[in-house]
């Protein structure tokens, strides 16, 4: 092997294509030519699926253990199971191209001394202590890393930092990297559409879904930080006003679900029905008296001719109460959990989230038919959402809103719990 070849190959690029046979992306190859370089921090935010960890993250720590002898290369992520379960298994599927070197399940020792090792922590006191003339770091899922972490990292004084992370909300060290902190970070961006792994067939079907406004495809298409700020709406007022003012014509396709919000205290109960495509709230009433409100929502189930199995509640609050009292006489509905996982783990906090963060997504697209109720109208328009630290979509609590005078969205609950079983899948049923 020539000199030349040999210098290739020490290139994170060269060594990549030479020695473990990947045939890298252009934006891979450009993250990899940062890296040869000491003493550079470089952040990557990247659409879901775009193959981070095992196209980057795997690949330059086999490159910093090869390259270097004596080197040190810590990996770590929000989680210890994406330590786990990902970026160490991405790395062990490399070893058969290595001769004298030792695979552990989150422990790599070369021949020469290096080492990769792989944790997860909480606790920036237990990340502090690393050093070596040839130090990387790499932060995988970058975005659910508390700052305290980031700061333990900088006192390490790495030789290289990698950050990689699909993008979350518009807070924390992650988000910093591409805006206030920028001059110290070299920034590279990967949407779904540099990545020909991933079907263009599958990024239509995510638009047409969620809308192509919508913060999930801002942040898993386009690789773009979600709106994070407190006082943005879910449901914006013009998005509402919009799908009021120009409703779909309304189409009975025979299909009719109901949905109770149960009250507690001094809320209302209500109950909103869903025929086709047109929803209207039949009734909201203040009731202290849980039975005598738990008839109350019987005499409406009968009134408008309401199978139990068209019908969910919330199961929060009184609503297990009310809901146990429904079955003893005959009306076994389907319980929802707001707390509850949602369908979709990846995009949403919980399940309360999920299902207004989709019913946002029929008024913007207008299809629904919604009663034109002022109350409903200020519930729908006022609870704020956000992005957590692992880039999901979570909602304001309802002791928040309290403390900023706003009650208990019972109307807009029970009208977008009504929306939510045009697709069985948004609910968790719990039995």
């Amino acid at each position: 092997m020539t000199p030349t070849e040999l210098e290739l190959l020490s290139t994170c690029n060269g060594f990549a294509r030479g020695v473990l046979r990947l045939d890298s992306y252009p934006w891979a190859q450009a993250v990899f030519h940062e890296l040869d370089r000491r003493n550079i921090a470089v952040a990557l935010k990247a659409a879901n699926g775009s193959g981070k960890t095992t196209n980057i993250a795997a690949p330059a720590a086999l490159w910093h253990a090869a390259i270097f002898p004596g080197s040190l290369t810590i990996c770590t992520a929000g989680v210890f199971r994406q330590v786990k379960e990902q970026l160490f298994p991405a790395i062990r599927a490399h070893a058969h191209k290595f001769t004298g070197w030792e695979f552990n399940e989150c422990e790599v020792i070369t021949h020469h001394g290096s080492r990769i090792l792989g944790f997860s922590t909480d606790d920036a006191g237990k990340f502090e202590g690393w050093h070596s003339p040839n130090l990387l770091i790499i932060l995988d899922e970058a975005k659910s890393i508390p700052d305290a972490i980031f700061e333990a990292v900088e006192r390490c004084q790495p030789t290289r930092l990698l950050l990689l992370s699909s993008p979350g909300g518009r807070s924390g060290f992650f988000f910093e990297a591409f805006h206030a902190r920028r001059k110290f970070f070299r920034q590279h961006t990967v949407t779904a559409f540099d990545c020909p792994h991933i079907a263009s067939s599958w990024i239509a079907e995510q638009v047409e879904k969620y809308g192509e406004a919508h913060p999930l495809i801002r942040s898993m298409i386009h690789g773009e930080f979600m709106d994070g700020d407190e006082d943005s709406a879910v449901i914006p007022g013009h998005l509402l006003e919009r799908c009021l003012a120009n409703p779909p014509a309304f189409a009975d396709n025979g299909d009719v679900q109901a949905f109770c919000d149960f009250a507690a205290g001094g809320d209302e109960n209500v109950l909103a029905i869903r025929r086709g495509n047109k929803v209207e709230i039949v009734a909201a009433w203040r009731e202290t008296d849980t039975m005598r409100a738990t008839g109350r929502f019987i005499q409406l189930f009968q009134e408008h001719q309401l199978p139990a199995s068209c019908i969910a509640g919330d199961v929060g609050g009184l609503g297990k109460v009310m809901l146990d009292r429904l079955a003893e006489v005959g009306y076994h509905l389907q319980r929802v959990n707001n707390g509850g996982p949602p369908a979709n783990v990846q995009a949403y906090a919980n399940k309360g989230a999920e299902i207004w963060y989709e019913g946002r997504t029929q008024i913007e697209r207008q299809q629904i038919i919604l009663p034109n109720d002022r109350e409903l109208f200020a519930q729908l328009t006022t609870r704020r959402g956000w992005p957590n630290s692992k880039g999901r979509l979570e909602l304001e609590d309802k002791a928040a809103m309290k403390a900023r005078g706003i009650r208990s969205p019972d109307r807009a609950e029970a009208v977008l719990g009504a929306l939510a079983t045009t697709t069985s899948r948004y609910f968790a049923i719990l039995i």
